[in-house]
């Protein structure tokens, strides 16, 4: 880990954490690649591009939006999502109970805020990196109809981290180093949002009980919000809706990761 003066400000510390990460980077990047960059990708020329070409004679249901420019922005916010709750998985596991890194992280002058926050800052670089190439591409491929997607990686970046927040608590939570959580999460959380939040077809044609449910999705309003900036169809109120809602998941989460890390490293 970088070295920490002890007269260095809580942000600097959390930084030096965020700067450990990446260095460590350096040596796993190769095996995320995928994950990152290649499968939304794919993602997005067979099911937005392919399979839109096959349901574009109907615009009506997607709100006059081509198949392409609907499904790319739900690709972007779900695509966070994973990259954002994958991170705070196994990553923080191995940190608190199987390699420990985190307990030697707490002999230097950061503290567990610090580290928590640090670590955060990390995810939240790995997924507006990811969300920056994916939506340079989907505009090259035609995806985008507005300036506006400029914003789309950041609308992206916070619906990651009201993943990440959450599931860093939860993950700090679990004793003895039992990730068996951690595939039931995908399996009956994070799969189910990604094929009924808005991803690939509009809520409201789920079953009138159902809809409810995808609203209170965080994924749905990432979804929203990516959708409003790529396609330039931005409503002032929903928009502040979709960032309070992601934002309250984000600190709420934050909070409780902070606490609950600090109940594992330091009892």
């Amino acid at each position: 880990m970088a070295t920490v003066a002890v007269t260095s400000s809580a942000f600097d510390r959390a930084l030096s954490v965020t700067e450990w990460h990446a260095i460590s980077y350096k040596r796993t990047w190769r095996a995320t690649i995928t994950t990152a960059f290649l499968n939304p990708v794919f993602f997005l020329l067979s099911v937005g591009v392919l399979l839109g070409q096959l349901i574009d004679d109907d615009q009506s249901a997607l709100g006059g939006l081509s198949y392409v420019e609907f499904v790319a922005p739900g690709l972007l916010a779900a695509t966070a999502m994973q990259m954002g709750a994958n991170d705070a998985m196994w990553p923080v596991m191995a940190g608190i109970k199987w390699l420990r890194t985190y307990h030697a992280v707490m002999a230097t002058p950061v503290r567990v805020a610090e580290l928590v926050l640090g670590t955060m800052g990390w995810a939240a670089i790995r997924v507006l990196s990811a969300a920056v190439i994916f939506t340079a591409v989907a505009a090259v491929g035609g995806a985008v109809s507005s300036p506006l997607a400029v914003l789309a990686p950041f609308a992206a970046l916070l619906c990651g981290l009201a993943f990440n927040a959450p599931i860093a608590a939860f993950s700090a939570s679990l004793e003895g180093g039992d990730d068996g959580w951690f595939p039931a999460l995908n399996r009956f959380v994070l799969i189910p949002m990604f094929l009924f939040a808005g991803t690939f077809f509009p809520v409201s044609q789920l079953p009138d009980w159902l809809e409810p449910v995808a609203w209170v999705s965080p994924l749905w309003h990432g979804v929203e919000l990516c959708r409003m900036f790529t396609t330039g169809n931005v409503e002032a109120v929903l928009a502040l809706v979709h960032v309070g809602y992601l934002s309250l998941f984000v600190a709420v989460g934050a909070a409780v990761a902070i606490r609950l890390h600090h109940r594992a490293l330091l009892k």
